[in-house]
């Protein structure tokens, strides 16, 4: 059983998007496992999902601070410290470059400081300044860190990514490390390539390239190459291989 761990966002192929979804779903049918990593919350998370019939096991939302089991359950979550809340809340709101603020329950966005705050989230107007601001929040804030994508600044628990979210689904549900295969494009995925056998694509940032076992076109192309099409003992000799020549 081969477990792949990838985000949907940026490492779906756009121009075939309908056929990487049937390669993730016959890989799934073969007995392996398909998670899903995104910085997203599931409530935008879940407007992707509606346009597409993914057979996906677990659910990563941001950026690890919540996993949700195939029926959208919540199996486990890490909440920003209560009393953090409301300042790094109101340090985004004062600040010009800010176009709205949301406290993320991990269902939905709110403005309620008063509630569990899975992350918050920032949707600036100058990227560079908000990734300026995210500098001092966390040298404030040590308890919290964050990254900036292309529309959003979004804050967690110091403890959380996405391979820490790998990393509890193996201990709980007994998976074998060994077997586990992640994908990435950016920042947030860093660890997730340096801590598991890691492929990237071809829009990957280089840092990820540098690391990774192997850049492939798309996700389809990547599950052709580490699933077995004939003999599975030959395909593990092979596979094993890569990862030893890369190592």
């Amino acid at each position: 059983m081969q477990i792949v761990v990838s985000d949907i966002t940026n490492s779906f192929s756009l121009e075939n998007l309908k056929t990487d979804i049937d390669a993730i779903n016959q890989f799934v049918d073969k007995g392996n496992v398909f998670i899903l990593a995104t910085n997203k919350a599931m409530n935008y998370l879940a407007e992707d999902l509606s346009m597409i019939n993914l057979n996906c096991e677990y659910y990563i939302c941001n950026n690890g601070a919540v996993i949700f089991d195939q029926f959208f359950n919540v199996v486990y979550r890490k909440d920003i410290k209560q009393d953090l809340v409301r300042p790094i809340f109101n340090q985004l709101l004062n600040d010009d470059n800010m176009l709205e603020v949301y406290v993320d329950t991990s269902h939905g966005y709110v403005r309620d400081t008063s509630k569990s705050a899975n992350g918050i989230v920032g949707r600036p107007y100058d990227i560079e300044k908000a990734k300026i601001l995210l500098n001092k929040i966390e040298n404030s804030y040590p308890e919290v860190h964050g990254h900036v994508d292309d529309s959003y600044l979004n804050i967690v628990d110091s403890s959380v990514t996405k391979a820490s979210a790998v990393d509890y689904l193996i201990n709980a549900y007994n998976y074998d490390v060994d077997k586990v295969i992640a994908t990435g494009v950016g920042t947030n995925d860093l660890e997730l390539i340096e801590n598991y056998k890691g492929y990237t694509f071809e829009n990957s940032i280089q840092d990820l390239k540098d690391k990774s076992i192997k850049t492939v076109k798309d996700i389809k192309e990547l599950l052709e190459l580490i699933t077995p099409t004939s003999n599975p003992d030959e395909f593990d000799i092979e596979f094993e291989k890569q990862v030893e020549d890369y190592l």
